[in-house]
């Protein structure tokens, strides 16, 4: 029975993963095509195929323009083909041009001025970019904004927070001069300063104080990416010290520790944030701790000892050590939730999808440069396994990683490498400065470098993904 139980869990989580992953790569690129599609219409151009998916079709339809619309079995992405394009990479056919009638000449792509046919080409990302802003402008219209203060109320002993001396209650201000609102810009700051000395302003018990500190590689194991090494300060805000959950047969399940107790003080310390209660727990070396819980307005002493525990595979350290079996309510102390208008929603939908713009290229920066590995590069394995991790989260989470993946394709499109939207764009910038087109045969060369180019990205991409695939198998 338990095989049994086995393969029917597996063979969930793999549709739930397959389903994930075709949702958002459809949508994604459904929409960005359609960008394509829609500007290409207005230029006049004629298409003649609007495909979802690649190979063998599993349904079409001509409309009345003459467009075929097909969605075929291989579910890797898609593309719109124009009258005069020898291939769905747009790859001009140029003997097509020859043998066109006057009629059909005034729907050719390349015919187009240049202008409208870098319209046509950076309308698909472009439509990437809006569809981000729009999910990420309805949640925020949705739900609003719960912003947690960017306050450092823990700090990490021996971390770079530590060191430079941040204080615990120390309000951020600003990083480098950039203001901050949220702990989440904070993190965001963090992640993509590798290598990098950071200028914080704080507000110190109505002070303002500057403090210089530089973060450090740390290796995190995160649920969605895996095991990575990503730049951290060691700051944590405060979490109510409330017991969301008790791990049955755990030291605090046999203690007396209840769903709801709001923990009030371990060994004689009062106790604010759940992160101190976590550090009294690592410290306590398997000795007995005294704690105090508040309960229906009581407060009722229970003792408990630590065990050496692996937390799980989805801790971010996943290596044994003492723990008593608790859950976290994950409760900021210091937050407001904030009720967001279709204005403000969209400008924060915007600065959102430019924040992922942003740490995207930050993070290729800083590859080249040595302060990054390149391990988190990787291929369609990774974005299939991320959109099952996220539709188990939840519907939600799942169309929230559509934004984050549309805007990742439209970034990647816009790179110059001749295949891509940029590499075109590339060429038509050549052209609008020159007054003539690129040359055939430096064209042709072009599009096979890129599609090279490509194909050790996705080779070099799969092989990052070998750990998750090993994961699926094992």
């Amino acid at each position: 029975m338990e095989f049994l139980s086995l393969i029917a869990n597996n063979f969930s989580s793999a549709a739930i993963t397959f389903l994930g992953f075709v949702f958002a790569l459809t949508v994604v690129v459904f929409i960005h095509e359609m960008g394509h599609f829609l500007v290409a219409r207005w230029c006049g151009v004629t298409v003649t195929t609007f495909s979802i998916g690649f190979g063998k079709e599993i349904w079409a339809f001509v409309d009345k323009h003459g467009t075929r619309w097909r969605v075929a079995w291989i579910p890797a992405g898609g593309y719109v083909k124009f009258l005069d394009d020898e291939n769905a990479a747009s790859m001009p056919d140029r003997d097509a041009l020859n043998t066109m009638s006057e009629e059909q000449r005034k729907g050719s792509f390349q015919l187009k001025p240049v202008w409208q046919r870098a319209a046509v080409v950076v309308a698909g990302p472009l439509a990437n970019f809006i569809l981000a802003i729009a999910i990420f402008a309805g949640f925020y219209l949705a739900m609003g904004d719960n912003r947690i203060e960017p306050r450092a109320d823990y700090i990490v002993p021996g971390s770079p927070a530590a060191v430079a001396g941040l204080k615990p209650g120390d309000k951020i201000l600003s990083i480098g001069g950039r203001q901050v609102r949220d702990f989440s810009q904070v993190n965001e700051i963090v992640w993509t300063s590798p290598g990098r000395t950071l200028e914080f302003l704080v507000d110190r018990a109505g002070q303002e104080v500057a403090v210089s500190l530089e973060p450090e590689m740390q290796e995190r194991n995160d649920y969605i990416a895996g095991k990575h090494k990503r730049p951290t300060i060691g700051i944590r805000y405060a979490v109510e010290p409330i017991v969301a959950g008790v791990v049955a047969g755990d030291p605090a399940d046999k203690a007396g520790f209840q769903p709801g107790d709001r923990v009030v003080r371990m060994n004689g310390q009062d106790i604010n944030d759940f992160n101190q209660l976590q550090e009294i727990v690592g410290n306590s070396n398997g000795r007995e701790i005294s704690v105090v819980v508040e309960r229906e307005g009581r407060e009722i002493p229970l003792s408990v000892t630590p065990k050496l525990t692996s937390p799980g595979p989805k801790a971010a350290d996943p290596s044994p050590r003492p723990l008593i079996g608790i859950q976290s309510s994950m409760t900021p102390v210091y937050s407001r939730h904030v009720d967001v208008g279709p204005i403000e929603a969209i400008g924060l939908g915007s600065e959102r999808t430019w924040s992922i713009i942003t740490g995207t290229l930050s993070y290729i920066g800083d590859i080249f440069t040595g302060r990054s590995d390149s391990d988190q590069i990787g291929g369609v394995v990774r974005i299939a396994d991320a959109a099952g991790k996220f539709a188990a989260l939840g519907f939600t989470q799942l169309v929230l990683f559509t934004a984050f993946i549309s805007v990742s394709i439209g970034l990647i499109n816009l790179f110059p490498i001749p295949i891509l939207d940029g590499g075109h764009l590339m060429f038509y910038a050549y052209e609008a400065v020159m007054g003539r087109p690129v040359n055939e045969d430096v064209q042709e060369f072009g599009f096979r470098v890129g599609l090279a180019l490509i194909l050790m990205l996705m080779i070099f991409g799969f092989y990052n993904d070998r750990g998750i695939l090993a994961g699926w198998f094992s």
